[in-house]
Parts: structure tokens; sequence; C-alpha cells
């Protein structure tokens, strides 16, 4: 935390310790959420905790700390306790429940009755239940499997249908206050209403006031001015645009769930708000910001939302981004977490490398950023194939977070049996399936299913090696390396001389060819993938993954185009219930419909 901030909260709290009216718990909270992401995350906690029960506001980001660690741990506990703390935010700011009555300060420094609540107050509650329940729905997803997808898609229709209303609410307070000349809205935010306006006439028709929510002449001028409306627009966009996003993730499976509940996903639309927001003055805004560099940099090139070939795709709207807000984050380590992954995105590993490991020794003491930058270092040193640096940063995550020992352990054993320690290894293999916490949980299922084998087949260096690569691409992490870097993968596949792992070999070859641009080798490869695996009932991931590697290929030539439509249809008809089947599933549905875009284009 910067010596400004820490005198700006020793400010703030000064003037929370005279007469109510001077307490501005706006400021205070957006201060809060700062400090959050500017190392000051103990600080922020400690800021919130103790005027939680002093505002809606400062209650609400009281439990996105919550949220945000459970986010960035994915450990069960933080979890579930996320989940309360978010359900308990959600029932103080009801405006059904009259819980709302126990906050002791308001927002306005109007003198009023305990039991009114102003225009503004009012919908400031209505968006934090619809940010609640929303943060309840990410979190459900995290699951990734389908009854998390059904629950978490009835917690989004619950805080679509918040959004929806506020959205109409928006829109009618700016046309009153065009049509009664009071108040002109600033250019910075007017551009932005029209997308939020535009969709929600789309979805419900004319805008019409109903009994709690109209707007009349009387709450705009006595009530709110330009900035307390710019304010309120930006925590609506906020919701609306991470909800967009949220939608982005779900597999196809859901869609037609989604689009039964009454609603659907607009990319570009969801993108306007959240920059909206970034801009605005209320507390979420570097939160906004926040989320479009994780857009950005992690869910766009993993779901290959821009197309298979695009994987850089969003790299300079990242770095855009960060310049513009580097100095108000200039030591932050979540910008330097996500600087290093704009360097990874664009093959710069060394110093992508270098800027994780900034990252961690600003980070000290926040374990979740402590614990998400060394899974990445880790990665780097993967990437390398450098399995002595990645076992330690493993071993460490295996140690402290109690997000999968199971996957933890996994690798620790295949950067082990890498260097040699062949019976190391075996004992290690042995742990996995026993650290199995969850069914349903796709990357345990996974790796316990690997570690199987080796309960009375001792690894060899050759198979852990091949493990190792196997883990880089499923975590679509070749498009990072460099050509450099390719070479020692493609001797590992080499050295892989047993048949029964041939049709691993041959697409992780195939789908290295094809990062180095050597076409006609990658179809080679991957085709023979798909023959030496026909008859076998393991491993149905390596023909559906190997049909999309192709497709990717022939999506680059206009001419080819059909054979890349036959390949992905494959994947969709011909394969079900494999291993990743929902993130390769997104990543068809993505791809299909570049195809038909850029088929459109090319007649």
């Amino acid at each position: 935390m910067t010596d400004s901030q820490t005198n700006q909260m020793e400010d703030l709290n000064g003037a929370a310790g005279d007469a109510d009216d001077s307490f501005d718990d706006i400021a205070m909270a957006s201060t809060g959420i700062n400090m959050l992401l500017n190392n000051g995350f103990d600080e922020a906690f400690a800021l919130f905790d103790k005027y939680k029960n002093e505002s809606p506001l400062m209650h609400s980001g009281y439990s996105f700390v919550f949220f945000m660690q459970a986010l960035m741990s994915f450990e069960e506990e933080k979890l579930a306790e996320a989940q309360k703390v978010l359900q308990e935010t959600e029932k103080k700011c009801s405006s059904n429940s009259g819980l709302v009555k126990s906050f002791r300060k308001k927002f306005s420094k109007k003198k009023k009755s305990e039991s009114s609540l102003t225009l503004e107050e009012r919908i400031t509650n209505q968006v934090i239940v619809a940010d609640c329940i929303l943060y309840q729905a990410v979190l459900v997803f995290t699951n990734q499997d389908i009854p998390s997808y059904v629950k978490g898609g009835w917690l989004l229709r619950k805080a679509w249908k918040i959004y929806e209303k506020l959205h109409k609410e928006m829109e009618q307070l700016t046309e009153t206050i065009a049509q009664n000349k009071i108040n002109r809205l600033p250019t910075s935010f007017s551009s932005s209403v029209d997308p939020v306006r535009r969709t929600s006439q789309d979805a419900s028709g004319p805008t019409h006031g109903d009994v709690n929510g109209s707007v009349t002449e009387d709450d705009v001028d006595g009530e709110l001015s330009p900035d307390v409306l710019s304010r309120l627009l930006g925590a609506v966009n906020f919701g609306y645009g991470t909800f967009q996003l949220c939608i982005s993730m779900v597999p196809p499976k859901i869609l037609k769930l989604i689009e039964f509940l009454g609603f659907e996903g607009d990319r570009e639309v969801g993108l306007n708000c959240l920059e909206f927001t970034s801009h605005s003055k209320d507390m979420k805004a570097p939160l906004a910001t926040l989320a479009l560099l994780w857009y950005h940099t992690v869910l766009r090139p993993f779901f290959a939302l821009d197309g298979a070939n695009q994987t850089q795709a969003g790299t300079k709207e990242a770095e855009a981004i960060i310049k513009e807000k580097e100095k108000e984050f200039t030591n932050s380590s979540l910008f330097m977490f996500f600087q290093g992954r704009i360097h990874r995105l664009e093959k710069k590993n060394d110093l992508s490398l270098k800027l994780y490991k900034r990252a961690l020794v600003e980070a000290r003491g926040q374990r979740e950023v402590e614990l998400m930058c060394l899974y990445e270092i880790s990665w780097c040193h993967i990437l390398k194939l450098e399995w002595k640096e990645a076992q330690e940063g493993f071993i460490r995550l295996q140690k402290e977070s109690k997000w999968s020992q199971a996957y933890y352990t996994y690798l620790v054993a295949v950067c082990i049996g890498s260097q040699g320690e062949l019976d190391a290894a075996h004992d290690i293999f042995h742990k996995v399936p026993g650290l199995i916490k969850r069914k349903n949980n796709q990357i345990e299922a996974f790796v316990a299913h690997r570690a199987e084998k080796f309960k009375k087949q001792k690894p060899t260096v050759e198979h852990c090696r091949l493990l190792t690569l196997e883990m880089i691409f499923l975590w679509h992490a070749l498009p990072t390396c460099t050509p450099e870097e390719i070479s020692p993968l493609l001797k590992v596949c080499d050295m892989q001389i047993d048949h029964n792992l041939m049709p691993l070999k041959c697409l992780l070859e195939g789908s290295l060819y094809k990062e180095l641009g050597s076409d006609e080798m990658a179809i080679n490869c991957l085709k023979e993938a798909i023959a030496r695996h026909q008859g076998k009932k393991e491993d149905v991931y390596i023909p559906a993954f190997t049909n999309f590697e192709l497709a990717c290929i022939y999506m680059k030539k206009p001419e080819t185009y059909h054979l890349a439509k036959q390949h992905l249809q494959a994947v969709k008809d011909n394969y079900k219930d494999y291993d990743f089947e929902n993130r390769l599933s997104v990543r068809v549905n993505n791809a299909l419909r570049r195809l038909k875009s850029q088929s459109a284009t090319a007649v």
C-alpha cells in the first residue's frame, strides 16, 4: 500500500469518527478497492470489515474480498465461505427483507426517516444484490460440470432480471433529464449507455416504469446529479458486462438452457459496459479494469474466442489498459501478473518469468496472489523443460494450496520422473487417486486416470516427459512457445516408443508442427493419431482434440474451409463424455461461428 493510500485511509477513518453526515462511504469503498489491488490486501480487508455494517457499499466491498480470494485460490473452503458472505450481503441489501434498516449510515448526507430510502440508495442496493448473485454464479461455474452450469444458469437468470430492470430505469432517468433539460449527460459516458439501452429494448421491448421502480421528476430534481447518475451507470454496467463474459464461458451444451432462461450473451456490449465502468467514479472501476485484463489475457486465448489461430488476440488491448492505469497501480502484483500473461502470449517467456517473479515479491503476504504467481512461474519452467525448477514450485503449491492436492501431486510426479528419479515418481503416482476431493472435477479425474496406469507399471523417463508435454498441450500453452522452445518438445516426442502412447505422441507432434507452420507434416501426424486410436476405448479426448487441431489448420485458407467444418462437426457428432469436453466444445463452437463469418466474407 502506498503512502498516499495510507494517508487517505487515515483521513477517511477520521471522517468516519465524526458526525454521521460526514461519513463518505463512496470514497471509503473506492479507497478500499484500490488498496486491494495495490498489494494492500490486509489493509483493505480490515477497512471493509470495520465498516461493513455502516453501509451497503462497505458490506459489498467486504463480501467482494472473500469472492476475490475464492476466485484466485479455487479452494473449497474459500469458495464455500465466499458463497456464505455473498448471501449475507445479498440478504442485507434486499429491499424486501427490511434488513437494510440495520445499516447505521446512509449514502446521502441528508437527514431523513430511518424507513425511507433515496432513489440513489435503492438503485445502489439493487445493484449490490444483483452483483452478489452474479458472483455466486461465477463461483458455482468454477466446478466446470453440468450440474454446476445448470445451477449457475439459474443464478444468472436471477441476476439478469435485476440488471434488466435497472437498465430500464437508467434509461428512464436519462430520458427524464433530457426531456426536462435539467442536466445533460457528459460525453464520456453517454456513448456507453447506448448499447445497454439497446440490449434492454431488444430483450424486453419498450421501456415501462413499474410500481417499485418508477421515476418521477421530483426524484431527478431532488436527488440525482449528473455525477451520481454517472456513478450509478458505472455500477450497473460492471455487473452487466461481467454477466456477458460469464455467458461467453458457458459450453454449448448449456446454451439451450441459457436461451430457455430468457437471455443470451453479447460480448461486444459486455466489453463496452466494462470499458465504461473502468473510467467511471464507481468503486468497481478498478475491478472493471481487472475484468478486462482477465478477459483479454486469459479468456480470449484459452477458449479461442477470436478464432483458433488468433492466440495473441487481445494483447494490444491489454497493453493499452495497463499503460493507461500504470500510475494508479505502479507496483500492483496483480497488474504485474497480467503483464506477465501478455508477454507469455507474445512468446516472450523469459520476460514473462521475470515479471511473475517480481509480482511474487510484491505479493508477499497475500497468499492467494503468491500462489497464483508461483503457478505461472512453474509453468514457465515447464515450457522450457526445466523440470527441477518446475518441481520446486509445484511442491510448494502441493503443500500450501488447498485447491487440488491430486493435481499438484501429479505434476510433481511427472517432473520428478522426467529427471530420471523413477522410483520416487512411481511412489508419488500411487498417491494421486487417493487425493481426489471432488468426483466431478475434470482435472482431478484426468490426473487420477493417468496415475492409475502406473500403479502396476513403473513409469519410464520417456513416459513422464510425454505426460509433461501432454499437460502443456491440454492447457493450450503450445501457442506461447517460440520455435526455439518447440524444438526440444519435438525431441520429447521422438523419444517415445511405447506402442500404447502412439496416438498421444502423434497428436502432440502434429500440434507442434502446426505451431511451427509445417502444415503438411502436422496434417500427416494428426491423421496418424486418429488412425492409431481406432479401436481403442481409452483417451477418447485424443481423436476429439485431434480433429480440432486439423480444423485449425484448414481454417487458414478459404479453399479448405469445408474441411475445417467437417472436422469441427466431427467433434460435435462423434465424441461424447471425454476428458475436458466442456472446454473443447466452447472452442469448437467459437470456431464454427468464426468459420461461418469467414466463409461469408470470402464469398
